[in-house]
């Protein structure tokens, strides 16, 4: 996978929280066998409700039990904390085009409102 594909995918995650891009990132992170990245692609792959495998989970469980536990409380604390940040990007959109539409509205009332007169 090239790094612009892998930037892609990774705006994708945390602008759209597209779960496709999230197992394409973590099963990338398998075949290049990644362990802390890896971990934390489980992680937003698992809170994106992507469709993991078995295989997906094995190799999540096989990390984690290689790592200290501060470790993985650590990469615990960074899952959380993206996870909220692709809450507030989500929420922050659908404020955005809420307004876009309440002005297209207004917009539309004032031309017709000029129609009728």
């Amino acid at each position: 996978m090239k790094r612009s594909d892998t930037r892609r995918l990774n705006t994708d995650v945390r602008l759209e929280r597209d779960a496709t891009a999230a197992l394409a990132l973590y099963d990338g992170s398998i075949r290049h066998g990644h362990r802390h990245i890896a971990l934390l692609r489980y992680m937003d792959a698992r809170d994106l409700a992507a469709p993991l495998t078995q295989r997906h989970h094995e190799y999540a469980q096989k990390v984690a039990s290689s790592l200290s536990a501060t470790d993985v409380e650590r990469i615990c604390g960074q899952a959380i904390d993206r996870s909220r940040q692709r809450q507030r990007a989500a929420a922050k959109k659908e404020a955005d085009d809420a307004c876009v539409n309440i002005d297209a509205a207004a917009s539309l009332s004032r031309r017709n409102a000029g129609e009728v007169n």
